[in-house]
């Protein structure tokens, strides 16, 4: 056999080889172009695969062709992909606050700071700081004080960081000698949020006695303030906060501190039927020495559902739970981090972990084993700053309101 009928067997060879793998690789596209085409065609499975990923790939994906437009601007896909996106939870923290507000997400176990966004809208009041106050359903609600000759009152903003669309609410009306309280409730339908805004309208027997209070409510569904009548309490500024909006959303409540007067201390409550309680603060023994009962370092944390105070002494902490119509004592531990140097300025919680942020690190400490870990470091360091649990979603600041689909 000569070389070169061996080397024109190899060179054919080499060719069918070529032919095979062309024809295998033009086989695989075919049933995955065929795969794809019935996970298209199926809109349920279609919704299903796209609601699993992030939010700003999906806002890619609206510009491929109409149905897939119209396929993730509606309300059943803002529905799904919510769902999806709980599963996987974050923190979003402003730790800092400034002129414009800079945003990041922390995921739980790692809580390395990512960059998420930064909220700066058009038309807000440029010469103050916003303040996050709260966050439900991948929106986060904002604060920010009107001007010098308005101290006493603010802008509210509601925000989705993911998609950087922002929302100015209509203002509410004036408020006199001091500053609203706000406070967020929300659900159970995705689309529906209400502000509450308890607001000062004067003094009562001609401005010589106490202050008068109202409330108003704003709701997603209308886009417009209403009044709901007097309110006996005006929530009170907790512990380093720089404004009264100092609130926990719970069991469909919001709860706000309204004062800390040792042995009876009270905090107050509205849900989304827009009724107002009043609740007493767990009782302390006057025996107790002064460090050892309610002090002002007392914050509010959601656990799981359940409203829940943690109240912070000189070297230990308690936590209660509210549940059945009364306080039940959880949990009663020392603090990992013994430095006076770090004074807690902010405190979260997701679940049965509490976020305890001091002016330079994050701790957390979980309930059930009872452990405390040392998270990192902010990229700058905590001033007024603010952290809530997140999850990532497509709503429009409006609530979704006006999303066409089921």
């Amino acid at each position: 056999v000569s070389f070169w009928s061996l080397s024109d067997g190899y060179q054919g060879q080499q060719e069918a080889n070529k032919k095979l793998v062309a024809t295998r690789a033009q086989h695989r596209r075919r049933v995955a172009s065929l795969t794809w085409n019935k996970v298209e065609s199926n809109q349920d499975v279609f919704q299903d695969v796209l609601s699993r990923l992030s939010v700003r790939s999906i806002r890619s994906f609206k510009t491929v062709n109409r149905y897939w437009h119209a396929s993730v601007s509606n309300k059943h896909f803002a529905t799904i992909q919510l769902a999806q996106s709980r599963k996987k939870p974050s923190y979003i923290a402003c730790p800092r606050v400034d002129k414009a507000m800079k945003l990041y997400l922390l995921k739980p176990g790692k809580f390395n700071y990512r960059h998420h966004a930064t909220v700066d809208p058009p038309g807000r009041s440029a010469d103050h700081h916003m303040h996050m106050i709260a966050s439900f359903n991948g929106l986060v609600c904002c604060i920010n004080q009107l001007s010098d000759e308005h101290e006493v009152d603010y802008q509210i903003w509601i925000c989705n960081p993911s998609t950087e669309e922002t929302l100015l609410l209509p203002q509410g009306r004036p408020s006199v000698w001091t500053e609203p309280s706000i406070g967020v409730a929300y659900g159970p339908d995705i689309s529906e949020y209400k502000i509450f805004r308890i607001f000062c309208v004067g003094k009562r027997n001609a401005g010589k006695g106490d202050y008068l209070y109202e409330c108003e409510v704003y709701s997603s569904s209308t886009g417009a303030w209403r009044g709901i009548g007097p309110v006996l309490h005006l929530p009170m500024y907790v512990c380093f906060s720089p404004h009264r909006s100092g609130h926990v959303f719970a069991g469909g409540k919001i709860y706000w501190l309204v004062s800390l007067e040792d042995p009876a201390g009270i905090m107050l409550s509205v849900d989304m039927e827009e009724n107002f309680e009043v609740m007493e603060l767990p009782y302390y023994s006057t025996e107790l020495r002064e460090e050892d009962r309610i002090t002002v370092a007392t914050y509010l944390i959601n656990l799981g559902g359940s409203p829940s105070l943690v109240v912070l002494h000189a070297d230990y902490f308690d936590v209660w739970e509210w549940k059945e119509a009364s306080w039940v004592f959880v949990i009663a531990d020392e603090f990992d981090f013994m430095d006076f140097a770090e004074i807690v300025l902010f405190m979260t919680s997701s679940e049965k972990e509490i976020l305890f942020v001091t002016d330079s690190h994050l701790w957390t400490y979980h309930l059930d084993t009872r452990k405390w870990k040392k998270r990192g470091r902010p990229p700058t360091r905590f001033t007024n700053p603010a952290i809530f649990p997140f999850t990532e979603s497509l709503l429009p600041c409006n609530g979704g309101v006006r999303l066409e689909g089921r």
